[in-house]
């Protein structure tokens, strides 16, 4: 099998993982958030349409905003917020909100851990509620350190790849300063950051 025979393979593949992409941003699953991070990241869909905004309404049923919006959530929240967001309306906000009661794929609301599936989502749909009621009464507190760093880490992978993209369709084009000046700007940034912790 060739190359192209074998790309037109893959995209066969991860559209045939659930048919159901047609689906309002942060209500697929997480595995189909994964299969759309790889069509693009990947650039598998241009086998299909040279543009990724093409792909997204002929073949996934939603916009370009869409498919990169759950993109960003898949990147920032993890495979989490797609197992919860598939048993009850969750907007990133309140899950931002809820997430220390997320631990290894499940949800622990008052010493009970319940697992996220269909069988509890009326348990789980009312536990996010009273969460997210407790939430707004709390004044916010910031998260421990390591938290925010794991946050961060998962930011700058996001950053790291969106930069990847433009780079290799930029390189020598005309927004090509405009992207070396934003890096020099990010470089002296952390170096002066890396200066300032020792290194």
């Amino acid at each position: 099998m060739n190359e192209t025979s074998q790309a037109l393979v893959d995209v066969g593949e991860l559209l045939g993982q659930n048919h159901a992409f047609a689906t309002v941003a942060g209500r697929c699953s997480a595995a189909q958030a994964s299969a759309i991070r790889r069509l693009r990241e990947e650039k598998i869909y241009k086998h299909c349409t040279p543009h990724w905004s093409d792909f997204c309404s002929a073949y996934l049923g939603m916009s370009k905003t869409q498919a990169d919006c759950i993109i960003r959530q898949l990147e920032q929240f993890g495979a989490g917020y797609f197992e919860i967001a598939q048993l009850t309306r969750i907007s990133p906000e309140t899950y931002r909100a809820i997430e220390p009661s997320m631990k290894d794929g499940v949800l622990h609301f008052q010493g009970e851990a319940i697992a996220l599936n269909e069988e509890n989502s009326q348990k789980v749909a009312a536990a996010v509620a009273e969460l997210r009621r407790t939430a707004r009464q709390k004044p916010a507190r910031q998260p421990d350190v390591p938290a925010r760093l794991k946050v961060l880490g998962r930011r700058c992978d996001g950053m790291v790849d969106e930069f990847t993209q433009i780079s290799k369709i930029e390189r020598y084009g005309e927004n090509w300063l405009m992207l070396v000046a934003t890096l020099d700007k990010i470089r002296a940034a952390l170096n002066r950051l890396d200066l300032e912790n020792g290194g």
